[in-house]
């Protein structure tokens, strides 16, 4: 593949694979009309913008910035529209965590979890902020820039189930790319895709639609 290497180029998009599966895949979007382009990108660990992790202890579905909806399977396999499968998700967290070495919670000591379900709008200049990881059932957010956090509310484990450019205001869209389910690669081409219609159109940002898995903590 080509690379056209230029000094104001977009942003990259950055995605890994798990350990043991294909090889790491990165993929840059250099001009609106040309394709995306096989690259290797090294983020600084002193970055003050540095790549983070959001324990699973601390995730939560509310945040001030992004639209957010919220919905409790009633049993593992349930799901209504657009929203993945819970026992894939928690497949797919104890494998990212298995990876990382971290405890998994034994099958007979886990909480009940709720889906939920949130949009975030995500600028154009923030798209080099995020990094997926495939994790067996599905594929997961596995870093976010601090940057990306804070302007959008998303959190690492979290999946994308829809990306979309280009809305008209009555859930009409440019581009739209359903990711419910889908493979790293898969994921990564609708991401590119999305980018490539926003800029193609002057867009300032794209539409990422996400389930989160929540722990439900036992009230008083």
């Amino acid at each position: 593949i080509a690379m056209h290497l230029q000094r104001h180029a977009p942003p990259l998009l950055v995605s890994y694979q798990r350990p043991g599966s294909t090889p790491l895949l990165v993929m840059r979007q250099i001009i609106a009309n040309l394709a995306a382009v096989a690259a290797v990108v090294i983020f600084s660990c002193g970055d003050s913008d540095a790549f983070t992790t959001t324990p699973f202890s601390a995730r939560s579905h509310a945040h001030s910035r992004p639209s957010t909806s919220m919905w409790m399977s009633s049993s593992p396999d349930e799901a209504p529209a657009n929203l993945v499968r819970q026992a894939a998700y928690v497949t797919a967290i104890d494998a990212i965590k298995k990876d990382m070495g971290m405890e998994i919670i034994p099958e007979d000591q886990r909480p009940m979890y709720a889906i939920g379900k949130l949009v975030a709008q995500l600028p154009l200049e923030l798209v080099s902020g995020v990094r997926f990881a495939d994790c067996d059932t599905l594929t997961l957010i596995s870093q976010l820039k601090q940057s990306v956090v804070d302007e959008t509310g998303m959190q690492s484990l979290d999946t994308i189930v829809a990306i979309r450019a280009g809305g008209d205001g009555s859930g009409g869209y440019g581009y739209e790319g359903d990711t419910n389910g889908a493979s790293i690669a898969d994921t990564a081409e609708a991401y590119t895709a999305a980018i490539n219609y926003a800029m193609q159109n002057n867009l300032k940002d794209i539409e990422l639609e996400l389930n989160r898995l929540v722990p439900m903590m036992p009230t008083e």
